[in-house]
C-alpha cells in the first residue's frame, strides 16, 4: 500500500468516526431513551412517560392569558422513583422543539393569591390548574420518603408565539442556579 492510499483510508476512517459522533448528539454518559423508558442517576429513577400537546385555549386559566396568545402548551408527564434513602432533588427537564428550548411555565399551586374583597375581608384564590397536567406531589415529603417510593407529575412547557414545531426531545438536566449551559444531560427521551 502506498502512502497516499494509507492517508486516504485514515482520513476516511476519521471522517466516519466524526460523523458517527455527530449523529449521536450525546457523549457516552448520556442515556438515549424512548418515552416510557427509565433512566437512573444518583438515587433517582426517572421516566418521561409522554408529551401531550395542549391548545392555546388551555392558557385561559392564567391571570394574564392574553400575554400567552399564540403559544401552545406541551405537557411533559413523568414518573420519579427513589432508589436509595436520603435527600434527593427532583429532576429538571429541558424540552426542545425545532432546535430551540421551550419555556417552562411554573405555577406555584402551594401559594394561593391573596384577595381583599369589597367588604375588606381577606380571602385567597387558588392558583390556576391545568386539568391535563396536574403536579400535586409534595417534594418535602418525597425527600424524607424511603427507597422505592415514587410519584407521577407533569410540567408545562410553552412554545414560542406562532410556532408550530412540536417537541423533539426531553432532556433530564442538572437543575438549579448552578446549572451551566455546558452541563451534559443525564438522559434524553425522543
Amino acid at each position: 500500500m502506498n502512502t497516499r492510499t494509507a492517508s486516504a483510508v485514515l482520513t476516511n476512517t476519521v471522517a466516519v468516526a466524526v460523523a458517527a459522533l455527530a449523529l449521536t448528539g450525546c457523549s457516552g454518559d448520556t442515556q438515549e431513551l424512548s418515552f416510557g423508558d427509565k433512566a437512573e442517576k444518583d438515587n433517582l429513577e426517572v421516566s418521561v412517560v409522554r408529551v401531550d400537546a395542549g391548545t392555546s385555549g388551555d392558557l385561559s386559566v392564567l391571570e394574564d392569558a392574553a400575554k400567552y396568545q399564540g403559544r401552545t402548551p406541551y405537557y411533559v408527564h413523568y414518573r420519579v422513583t427513589k432508589t436509595e434513602a436520603g435527600d434527593v432533588d427532583g429532576p429538571s427537564f429541558d424540552v426542545t422543539a425545532d432546535g430551540d428550548l421551550l419555556t417552562r411555565l411554573n405555577i406555584m399551586s402551594a401559594f394561593p393569591k391573596p384577595v381583599v374583597g369589597e367588604d375588606g375581608q381577606l380571602s385567597y384564590e387558588e392558583a390556576p390548574k391545568f386539568d391535563k397536567c396536574l403536579d400535586e406531589h409534595d417534594s418535602g415529603k418525597f425527600e424524607k420518603a424511603a427507597a422505592g417510593e415514587s410519584y407521577e407529575a407533569c410540567a408545562v412547557y410553552l412554545s414560542e408565539s406562532g410556532s408550530g414545531a412540536e417537541p423533539e426531545k426531553v432532556e433530564w438536566v442538572k437543575g438549579g442556579l448552578l446549572r451551566s449551559s455546558d452541563d451534559e444531560a443525564y438522559a434524553v427521551w425522543k
